[in-house]
């Protein structure tokens, strides 16, 4: 009889006990472990031919995040896909592929991260276990123990005759201590619970109906109408959808549950004592990948995906080498790598804030997002409005810029991303905003127009280089975030106009805009070189990074003045400086910011931007801190002359953040002290949800309205107050 199986490969794991291999970006489904290929390639591939005649397999389904998307359509595009907004355990997973499935499809559930050297026996499992699943059995592989592991759980199974033959599950049980472990191996009938499963889609659906009705519920609801390749569950419903896995939802409670034993060479990659074992003939062997050099050491594994690594006189350690961060640490203690992984995490903008401070400042951000929520929108004409008054009510009929359309649909994706409460209005207002920045202020030429009216009708139809980065980072974000696709687009239009219509091809860089003026800015190229970065975060392309290094590049050989420390705001045609240097203008706050922005660059290619960054900081910092307030000034000279004393809220955060991406220590005192004095003038004032954008050089506030355009610069820095 011939058995034609559906793989679902679930991709949701985050791979913490491979840290920092592993990341929430980048998890261990999409690296090169074990082989010239990802994991998640080398889970497909075991089903391109069957190695049973009794068996034929379907392109693969793969259940995995949003966030991941082009990872997955980089590494399986020929696979269907169904994407989550956020994950919910493996019992959604589960349930969401039988949903997108026929009744009477065999569905074999495994995840992506897994390693099976003999392909054959498993193939072998699969036919045994097809006839039981047909029958209506839920069947999970049990793998032959070779050792008492503490890091599975186990299956209790009536005793098997033989391997590949299908037996009632007794019982499941917990990860057990070594004595318990070993116990299991001297009884016999235990096995490794592999987290692979096969069944009929209908019996899965009738097992979730009975035993987790309110994650099959949720889940359908999720489902979106139709049967797309890509297929990206509604948030709303599944933020409703319980968070379980499939172990507690259904196996662990229902009664048509087999087991087919099974030795198949098989490791869940779980860490590096794992890792270690796949890659290495014995315990004492060596392991090495990239530039690392070993002598009179044994039982190592050591890579490096940045600097060369020597090691001499040590045995048993694990040394994992990433261009951000090493980890060092005993083989036989490999298990400390997730509490390790956790902690840097957690130290990396521990600015030491009592925790009464940062819940204000997170409850501020949140009625923030409260007050422009309900007041942001024009719900009558659209679009949101450019600010509002300071009695914080909107101002609907001041002319409205493009680019603060786009920074409200960043700051409101933002805010779902920080877990404000209020997620699903954020969503509505991203959907809003992208929609009428895609098709209410487009130029009939091509790209967007600069500034428009209320009704929608264009003020100024300019088209403006800043502008456009600022469309393409709403919608790498907005895309990012919650997966809409018409935010891509939009990017990937004002990508394609920047490049087609604005590229300088003789002098670099690209043009202030159409028509074409002067000066040159260096600002709108700041904003482009944030824009490439967000959107190579949310697609993983290179040639965005490409871009990114042709703005990085003229910062370092036009924008900034090693001879000055200064980076100058305005050029001519072929990118010189018009005045002497001691009369260079220079904004701090975009010292600040392209300090920070350089940082990012470096986590994303490599490339040292460390003293660029500190000299950045030290010159604004030396020439541009009012010795009143201790805020910086809006606008100084080279020479010192201050040009503007005021000092705007944007600078201040700006500075916050620069610090923050500093390596010393001494750096997250100084983030400290600007977030406590900003947070208690600039944010505490009697309009909740509001702030004060200016005051001058004596301290009193000139503010005469509450920019809309200031929510993007809020969300990016105090996001960072309650990473700790």
């Amino acid at each position: 009889m011939s058995h034609i199986v559906h793989p679902v490969i679930l991709c949701g794991g985050s791979g913490t006990r491979l840290w920092p291999l592993s990341t929430p970006e980048m998890p261990k489904q999409f690296k090169a472990l074990t082989s010239e290929k990802s994991m998640i390639e080398e889970t497909a591939d075991r089903f391109v031919t069957s190695s049973d005649p009794s068996l034929s397999f379907t392109t693969p389904l793969v259940v995995g995040s949003v966030k991941h998307r082009h990872l997955l359509e980089q590494t399986l595009p020929d696979a269907r896909k169904i994407l989550e907004p956020f994950g919910r355990n493996s019992a959604p997973a589960v349930a969401a592929a039988c949903l997108a499935s026929e009744p009477d499809d065999l569905i074999l559930i495994l995840p992506a991260d897994h390693s099976i050297q003999d392909v054959p026996a498993f193939h072998l499992a699969i036919a045994a276990a097809a006839k039981a699943a047909e029958d209506g059995a839920i069947v999970t592989f049990g793998i032959e123990p070779t050792h008492p592991a503490t890091g599975y759980g186990y299956i209790k199974a009536a005793q098997a005759d033989e391997l590949h033959m299908p037996v009632p599950v007794e019982k499941f049980v917990e990860k057990p201590d070594l004595a318990v472990a070993q116990s299991y191996l001297d009884a016999g009938g235990y096995y490794w619970n592999a987290g692979i499963f096969l069944f009929r889609a209908d019996t899965m659906l009738k097992a979730l109906e009975a035993h987790a009705p309110e994650v099959l519920a949720g889940t359908s609801a999720a489902m979106p109408a139709g049967a797309d390749n890509v297929q990206c569950l509604d948030p709303k419903a599944f933020a409703d959808t319980p968070s379980i896995s499939i172990d507690y939802a259904v196996m662990e409670r229902a009664e048509n549950v087999q087991t087919v034993p099974v030795d198949m060479a098989w490791s869940d990659v779980g860490g590096y004592p794992a890792l270690h074992g796949l890659l290495t003939d014995s315990a004492s062997d060596n392991h090495t990948h990239g530039p690392v050099l070993l002598q009179n050491a044994h039982g190592m594994y050591v890579r490096s995906e940045g600097p060369t690594v020597a090691v001499n006189g040590v045995s048993n350690l694990v040394v994992v080498a990433t261009k951000d961060e090493v980890v060092i640490t005993p083989m036989e203690d490999a298990q400390a790598v997730k509490a390790l992984g956790a902690g840097v995490q957690s130290q990396r903008h521990a600015l030491g804030l009592p925790s009464a401070l940062v819940d204000d400042i997170r409850n501020w951000l949140w009625t923030a997002f409260d007050v422009w929520s309900e007041k942001a929108w024009d719900s009558e004409q659209g679009g949101f409005v450019e600010q509002l008054s300071m009695e914080g009510e909107p101002d609907l009929e001041a002319t409205r810029r493009v680019r603060v359309q786009a920074r409200q649909i960043f700051s409101f994706a933002k805010a779902i991303e920080m877990g404000w409460p209020g997620a699903d209005k954020a969503r509505e207002l991203v959907e809003l905003g992208v929609d009428y920045l895609n098709t209410r202020l487009r130029h009939p030429n091509g790209g967007w127009v600069h500034t428009f009216a209320r009704n929608g009708s264009p003020v100024d139809d300019r088209r403006d280089l800043y502008d456009h980065a600022f469309i393409i980072l709403a919608g790498a974000t907005a895309y990012q975030i919650t997966g809409n696709d018409t935010a891509l687009e939009m990017a990937d239009d004002a990508i394609a106009f920047v490049d087609a219509e604005l590229k300088d091809h003789e002098h670099g860089g690209w043009f202030e805009g159409i028509p074409d003026t002067l000066p040159r800015r260096a600002n709108p190229h700041m904003h482009l070189l944030e824009a490439m970065l967000a959107y190579h975060a949310a697609t993983r392309c290179e040639a965005a990074l490409k871009r990114a290094s042709e703005c990085v590049r003229l910062f370092e050989t036009r924008f900034f003045n090693p001879g000055t420390d200064v980076m100058a705001e305005h050029f001519t045609q072929d990118w010189r400086v018009e005045t002497s240097e001691d009369q260079t203008v220079f904004e701090p706050g975009h010292h600040y910011e392209w300090a920070t922005l350089l940082s990012d660059y470096e986590r994303r290619t490599g490339h040292d931007t460390l003293s660029w960054r500190r000299r950045l900081i030290r010159r604004a910092d030396s020439t541009s801190l009012n010795p009143e307030t201790g805020f910086a000034m809006n606008m100084v000279r080279a020479d010192t002359t201050v040009v503007n004393s005021s000092s705007r809220l944007w600078h201040q955060l700006e500075r916050f953040r620069a610090y923050i991406n500093l390596p010393e220590p001494e750096s997250n005192i100084v983030a400290r002290g600007i977030l406590v004095r900003l947070y208690s003038s600039y944010l505490v004032i009697d309009v909740p949800g509001a702030w004060s954008d200016e005051y001058n050089h004596s301290g009193e506030t000139i503010a005469e309205a509450i920019p809309s355009s200031m929510l993007y610069h809020l969300t990016t820095a105090l996001q960072l107050s309650f990473e700790q």
